[in-house]
Formats: C-alpha cells, sequence, structure tokens
C-alpha cells in the first residue's frame, strides 16, 4: 500500500475525531500535499503542514491523527531539508568574505589515495593582511611562512635544514597572487559560487549538521591553481553558522590530486604577534632556486 493510502485509512479509522467535516479537511490538505510531492520531487514541509493545524483551534483535535500517522508510519522521511536549508548559498561568500581571520589545515594526497591516516598537512593562519602557514611531514614542522601583503615581505623558515630565506613580494608577482589564492579558503569559496554546481544531500561532519554543493567545473581551477583535465569538488557549509567546514577536490591532470580544507575556525581575532617570523640564532640565509632573496 501506497503511503498516501496508508494515511488516508489511519486518519479514518482513527479514534480521536473532533468533526467529521473538519477531519476531511485536514485530511484533503495533507493529502494534496503529498500528491504535490510526488509529482514535483519536492516534499511535505513541516510550515505547510503547521499551517494546516493551526488555522483554527478545531483543527487541532482533527490533525492529532495526521502527526500520528506521520510518526507511526515514519512519514517525516518525506520531508526535503532542501525546501527548509538552513544555508543561504547567496550569503555564503559574504560571510567569508568578512570574517576577520581564519585557522583551518589543509592537506594533499594522490588521487586514488583511500588512507585516513594525514600525515602531511598545513595549518594556516589569514587575515586581510597577514599570513602564515606551518607545514608538517610525519608530525614534525617541516617549513614555516610568513607573509605580510601589506609590507610585500616573506620570511620562510626551513625547519628541516636550519635555515631561512627572505623575499621581496612584488607587486606584479602574479605566482604570489596565485600561490595566495590557492591557499585560501574564501578564494575557493568565491570560485564555487561562480561555477556550475548541484546541492548533495545533507549530511554531518564531526557532529555538525551540513549542506554541500558539488562541482565538476573546470573554472573552479581556471585561476590561481594548475590546468586539469577534468575534476570533482565539494563544499559543506554548516547549517548553523553558514560557514564552510569542509571543502574536498579531486583534481585529474598531469599529477592527480586530492585536496582537502578542513579544521575550520573562521571570524576570530588573531593575535598580530603570531605573524612576526622569530628566526633562531643557529639557523642561516639560504636562496630558494628561483627566488631571489633580500
Amino acid at each position: 500500500m501506497r503511503p498516501r493510502q496508508n494515511i488516508e485509512k489511519f486518519i479514518k479509522d482513527a479514534s480521536i475525531h473532533s468533526n467529521p467535516d473538519v477531519n476531511q479537511a485536514v485530511l484533503k490538505d495533507l493529502l494534496k500535499q503529498i500528491d504535490n510531492a510526488e509529482t514535483q520531487k519536492s516534499a511535505l514541509t513541516l510550515p505547510n503542514i503547521r499551517r494546516t493545524i493551526m488555522k483554527s483551534p478545531i483543527t487541532k483535535l482533527a490533525a492529532a491523527a495526521v502527526i500520528i500517522a506521520l510518526v507511526v508510519l515514519g512519514l517525516f522521511e518525506l520531508i526535503d531539508t532542501e525546501s527548509t536549508s538552513g544555508v543561504v548559498w547567496a550569503d555564503v561568500l559574504t560571510k567569508v568574505q568578512a570574517s576577520r581571520g581564519v585557522i583551518y589545515r589543509d592537506w594533499r594526497t594522490d588521487v586514488n589515495d583511500t588512507s585516513t591516516y594525514v600525515s602531511n598537512y598545513e595549518i594556516t593562519y589569514l587575515t586581510p593582511t597577514q599570513y602564515r602557514s606551518e607545514g608538517f611531514r610525519d608530525g614534525k614542522l617541516w617549513i614555516s611562512m610568513y607573509d605580510n601583503r601589506e609590507t610585500r615581505k616573506r620570511v620562510v623558515l626551513l625547519h628541516f635544514q636550519k635555515g631561512y630565506v627572505l623575499e621581496a613580494m612584488k607587486l606584479t608577482e602574479q605566482g604570489n597572487q596565485k600561490h595566495a589564492n590557492y591557499q585560501n579558503p574564501t578564494w575557493w569559496a568565491q570560485m564555487f559560487m561562480s561555477c556550475k554546481y548541484s546541492k548533495l544531500k545533507p549530511k554531518e561532519i564531526d557532529s555538525i549538521l551540513c549542506e554541500g554543493i558539488e562541482t565538476t567545473d573546470l573554472k573552479l581551477t581556471s585561476e590561481g591553481g594548475p590546468r586539469m583535465d577534468r575534476l570533482v569538488a565539494q563544499l559543506w557549509v554548516s547549517v548553523k553558522t553558514g560557514y564552510p567546514v569542509l571543502f574536498e577536490g579531486k583534481f585529474y591532470g598531469e599529477n592527480s590530486i586530492k585536496t582537502t580544507i578542513d579544521q575550520f575556525q573562521w571570524d576570530v581575532e588573531l593575535d598580530p604577534n603570531i605573524f612576526e617570523p622569530n628566526i633562531p640564532p643557529d639557523y642561516e640565509g639560504v636562496t630558494r632556486p628561483g627566488i631571489q632573496g633580500s
């Protein structure tokens, strides 16, 4: 028996009745919503049911049978979370752009790597003018990078060789800007919003209810990233806060990689001191290939 028939039979047989005409009106309205859900591929929404119930105090008793039917028959599963979405996608970019500061982790592996253990990753601290990244390998601090985008100065600490590099960031240096973009979750959100995408079924990520979108649009890496033949990427946003929680992308090209950005802390006021590089006295100045030190 179909769910529509289940509800109709359940209410007609129910022992709770206020008035046959009122019962019939509630039932008719509910069944109409179910029919619309089946034909339009949307689903029952709680606001519609609530409006049906609260139109008149007389309907409340009759509606009790409806609620019992929904619970007993498990038809609350028909509710389409997209129709009552807590994420306004047009506002996501506005929120991340207004963020005072953000902390996040990002890591890359081979696109076919299915392991869950991450040994090589970066922790980034970012404001509109300051950037600090700590790179780890096998759990050990490997490299630190400090960018001051107001003074156009960069300091790189090469912990693996006890060395450091001082660089001048040129105003016209496109490579630096692309690197900054590619490491910036605000840029990822901006690019994602400009792509063609489809909505995903909501899910919990680290106990946070999230809604997601997915894209295969190559425009996602048209600026600031390596050229790819194809890709599939997902952006997941917290229903409660409206901030991104997870970005995942598989990028297929000459070097196929999987990129993950997670562990976000949005709109935090970061202490300016964390962006001041502290060069250990035993570190020696070096020049990295292809980069002119100052």
